[in-house]
């Protein structure tokens, strides 16, 4: 590991480690997945010994619960509460992905190192938005941070890291099983550089191989327990729908979902979409029972469907709290965040704009690998695509938030862009354009707040 990586992952480590334990959270608040995923790490070891194939629970991959039971190790043997395990794992999770994950794709697929003064503020502005979320054992900084250390392996030569790509990639679609939707770009990323022949094939075999070796237990649990020939999560309960296709019902119905601790309003904050509401009335059980129908009632609405599946990517994007269970329905400085975040997402997005105005990217950043960086694109950016159509949380979209983030942090030069402007009319106009780009973000986000529905109306599993 380069001195670089280190020194960043210790800067890293000393921030959470001194954040999380004064994060105000108590163990009595360690409730909804985050403690659903840390009972499951008692399950291989439920008939008395341990073992992989004890693991019976169809909805969530093995490896997650598997990585929590180091934590849980500790705990035991420390007396420490199931809080304090969670913050350890959380704070290590931060120092792979922002000390190491983020900066090597970055520098990787741009051929531009993240400089130290720039990677501080990528760290300073990923602190503000996300920090929260490393208190408690979800699956999604574990996954993305598997899946962009898996980018990383992919963008090596040589079959032994092909192999440790395998691993890692396999690791985060049974972590978060909505990655599986990664694949192809990684398929591109293996495949894009490498001229036809040996070393081809051989990385292609190395990275089936690490596939399969993460793979091959959750296929035989899911053998000996469900009888379905399968290597990925089940994402269904036997007899019931998939949880995916449930889901799109509930995007239907509802367009924002946050997990609460908000005492007066306990277990959820849930954000009606009352067209969509009105159109799922008509279906059958106010439900899809196959994909093929979900199909047709978009097929009938387009454009509702695409207003609505636009609402749901600003929702996703719209971070009002830096943690996945609020404490407030309101908490100070929520205001501040929200602008400073929608002024991010413009800067980002016009970045990205600016790119594709000079038509590609290859020329609009000289020496920018154009391959490398569309495998990385579609690697990160399918699976937040896949997800607009379900019941929005803004940790769904995590990939394309940081993806923002990083943009900004590593390539906006706000002095040089002001200069660009050059005459005050044209800054003028920008200034005009940002505060109706702000102003526009802060009313949708209120219409949505308006829709607030009481937590009894949530739907369930």
């Amino acid at each position: 590991m380069k001195n670089s990586s280190l020194w960043r992952m210790m800067v890293v480590l000393l921030l959470y480690a001194t954040y999380l334990p004064l994060s105000g959270y108590t163990t009595g608040q360690f409730r909804f997945d985050a403690a659903e995923y840390w009972e499951l790490s008692l399950k291989f070891t439920q008939s008395g010994h341990f073992s992989l194939l004890a693991f019976d629970e169809p909805v969530r991959g093995y490896l997650g619960p598997l990585l929590i039971l180091p934590a849980r190790i500790f705990c035991h043997f420390t007396g420490r509460s199931m809080l304090a395990g969670a913050q350890l794992l959380g704070a290590g999770w931060a120092a792979l992905l922002f000390g190491v994950a983020i900066p090597q794709l970055w520098a990787q697929s741009t051929s531009r190192p993240l400089t130290g003064p720039r990677w501080l503020v990528l760290l300073g502005l990923t602190f503000l938005f996300w920090r929260g979320y490393f208190n408690f054992t979800l699956s999604d900084m574990p996954a993305l941070t598997l899946l962009l250390l898996a980018l990383v392996a992919l963008g090596r030569p040589g079959w032994r890291w092909a192999a440790v790509a395998g691993l890692l990639l396999a690791a985060a679609i049974n972590v978060r099983p909505i990655y599986v939707a990664s694949m192809p770009g990684a398929v591109w990323l293996l495949l894009a550089h490498q001229p036809a022949g040996n070393v081809r094939m051989l990385r292609v075999a190395a990275l089936t191989a690490g596939l399969a070796l993460v793979l091959w237990p959750q296929w035989r649990i899911n053998q000996v327990h469900f009888q379905q020939n399968t290597p990925l999560v089940l994402g269904a309960r036997p007899g019931a729908p998939s949880l995916y296709r449930t889901q799109l019902a509930w995007g239907t119905a509802f367009q924002r979902y946050e997990s609460s601790l908000i005492p007066e309003i306990p277990r959820s904050l849930l954000y009606a979409d009352s067209v969509g509401q009105r159109a799922l009335a008509k279906e059958a059980g106010r439900t899809f029972a196959s994909y093929g129908q979900y199909l047709r009632f978009v097929g009938r609405q387009p454009l509702a469907t695409a207003g609505r599946y636009l609402r749901h990517l600003f929702n996703g994007l719209d971070i009002k709290y830096p943690t996945p269970y609020p404490t407030q329905l309101h908490p100070p400085a929520q205001a501040v965040l929200r602008l400073l975040n929608y002024s991010l997402l413009g800067v980002g997005i016009w970045l990205i704009f600016e790119a594709l105005l000079r038509r590609t990217a290859r020329s609009a950043m000289p020496g920018l690998p154009l391959v490398p960086l569309t495998g990385v694109l579609l690697v990160l950016l399918l699976p937040c695509l896949l997800v607009l159509p379900t019941l929005m949380e803004c940790r769904f979209l995590l990939p394309l938030h940081l993806l923002l983030l990083t943009v900004v942090a590593a390539g906006w030069q706000p002095v040089a862009c002001w200069q660009r402007l050059g005459s005050p009319a044209r800054r003028l106009g920008a200034l005009a354009l940002l505060l109706g780009w702000g102003a526009g973000c802060w009313q949708l986000s209120e219409a949505t707040a308006g829709q607030i529905r009481p937590p009894n109306e949530a739907p369930a599993e």
